[in-house]
């Protein structure tokens, strides 16, 4: 990236510093612990005398967890921009002058940066927020420093899929360089598959009855599900097994599955939204090339569940040495945590159908409850979308207790944001700063924190959504 000024500057500062005493502090999920594991490898490299941090949020409270006065440099990754004016509030309080560098993706603050501040963002040099994640301008900045580094690049593509920045289907713009440089480095296989969750651990049968971007007959359905895989046998004299895995599947059987599911899937949608249809049920994928066939961690969407099982509940040291290397006692610590939280989430689901009232509203819809944790009730809201009561044509926001107050999380289609430019994120920063609170994410899966006045939210939602 020879044009972009504060990358250089901020490998500079790093250079000026590696003998001084560093802390590194990232975000807590799938983009944040791999920015954390090519900072630590960085930092490794370098010989660094560098401490970390994992902060799931910059907020009031957690800012005066932060030892500034400690260390002579503080480098934030996939944290920082939207939290600009706290940090340079903090700074300005406590007389820091010594220099931070933020590595992140999302929305920057407006705010004026003081001197020793480094901001690098794509955002700043016009680029958007949603071709690269916080692991890829970590990766970036890392490979400013070392042109060879390049086998750092899989850990952004991870993160770049855990952030789901693959949404239209394919990683794009800087993210495709850099998966570029990962396929490169002979790390990651990249290939045209179908959309469908769990194509290493999952029979077919089971990623289709899951299968939610368009609601249709099939949806946890399983009879149904097996008896269409059995006509579409049938009609083209071929022999798909329900109950082989879908990475097992010749690709001319997915092609034949994918025209099927696309002529089924125009009777369900919108005329307009028929040109995104193909967009949600084909598309790249990647693997790890180094995994074992039919391993949770071979495929990086299935991966990023894995290290979700495992931050969402606290536990980062798992994730860590599992993505750090570890396919021994943290690993089966892992797999561990994937059950429990697949249970979890499977309680919760049924909560949701059979305990909470889906309130609609004309341009969304959304449920409160003080029976799902804060940490997965995201996941959550986007799962309900297999639940009849809810309509799956319009955005969900989910409500649960916290801590300090309230904790919001909004999902929709991924073709209500390609077909009708739904942008929650925008939605639902406006409405939590209207009552004190603070919020943002990507067009089609946000979340926010608000200490109280849940139905003043709830107008601002339907003002910004109008």
């Amino acid at each position: 990236m020879k044009d972009w000024v504060e990358l250089k500057k901020g490998t500079k500062v790093l250079e000026q510093n590696k003998n001084n005493k560093i802390l590194i502090i990232t975000h807590i999920d799938t983009d944040g612990l791999t920015s954390r594991v090519i900072l630590q490898k960085l930092s490794e490299r370098l010989q660094l005398d560098a401490d970390f941090m994992f902060l799931k949020q910059i907020t009031l409270e957690t800012i005066e967890s932060i030892p500034f006065k400690d260390y002579e440099l503080i480098i934030f990754a996939d944290v920082g921009s939207g939290q600009l004016k706290m940090i340079t509030e903090k700074i300005e309080e406590i007389n820091y002058k010594k220099n931070i560098i933020i590595l992140d993706h999302h929305q920057p603050e407006e705010v004026k940066i003081p001197k020793n501040i480094i901001h690098i963002n794509p955002i700043t040099i016009g680029k958007c927020g949603g071709e690269i994640c916080g692991a890829g301008v970590s990766y970036l900045f890392a490979k400013t420093i070392n042109n060879n580094w390049i086998d750092l690049a899989k850990y952004a593509v991870l993160g770049a899929v855990g952030d789901i920045q693959n949404i239209e289907g394919k990683l794009t713009g800087l993210n495709k360089i850099i998966l570029a440089d990962a396929i490169f480095a002979g790390d990651i296989k990249k290939y045209m598959d179908l959309q469908f969750y769990g194509r290493q651990t999952r029979p077919l049968f089971v990623s289709m009855r899951y299968w939610s971007d368009i609601r249709t007959d099939l949806l946890n359905n399983d009879s149904r599900v097996i008896k269409y895989i059995h006509y579409i046998n049938k009609k083209y004299d071929i022999d798909i097994d329900p109950t082989t895995r879908l990475a097992e599947i010749p690709f001319k059987y997915k092609k034949i599955i994918g025209n099927e599911l696309l002529i089924k899937c125009l009777n369900y949608v919108p005329n307009h939204w028929a040109p995104y249809v193909p967009k949600v049920i084909f598309g790249e994928v990647y693997e790890f090339k180094s995994e074992e066939f039919g391993s949770p961690l071979r495929d990086l969407e299935e991966f990023s569940t894995c290290i979700n099982a495992c931050s969402r509940y606290g536990d980062y040291e798992t994730a860590l040495n599992v993505l750090m290397g570890d396919r021994g006692k943290y690993y089966s610590k892992m797999l561990s945590n994937l059950r429990k939280h697949r249970n979890n989430l499977r309680e919760a689901l049924e909560h949701v159908k059979n305990e909470v009232e889906i309130v609609k509203k004309d341009k969304f819809q959304y449920f409160e409850t003080d029976k799902i944790m804060p940490n997965i009730v995201g996941i959550v809201a986007g799962m309900s979308y297999s639940i009849e009561e809810v309509d799956w044509m319009k955005p969900i926001f989910a409500i649960t207790e916290d801590d300090n107050g309230y904790k919001v999380s909004a999902r929709c289609s991924r073709l209500l944001c390609f077909a009708d430019n739904v942008n929650l994120a925008k939605a639902i920063k406006y409405a939590s700063e209207k009552v004190d609170g603070s919020g943002g994410g990507h067009k089609f899966a946000c979340g926010a924190y608000i200490p109280n006045n849940k139905r003043e939210f709830i107008k601002y939602i339907e003002v910004a959504l109008k």
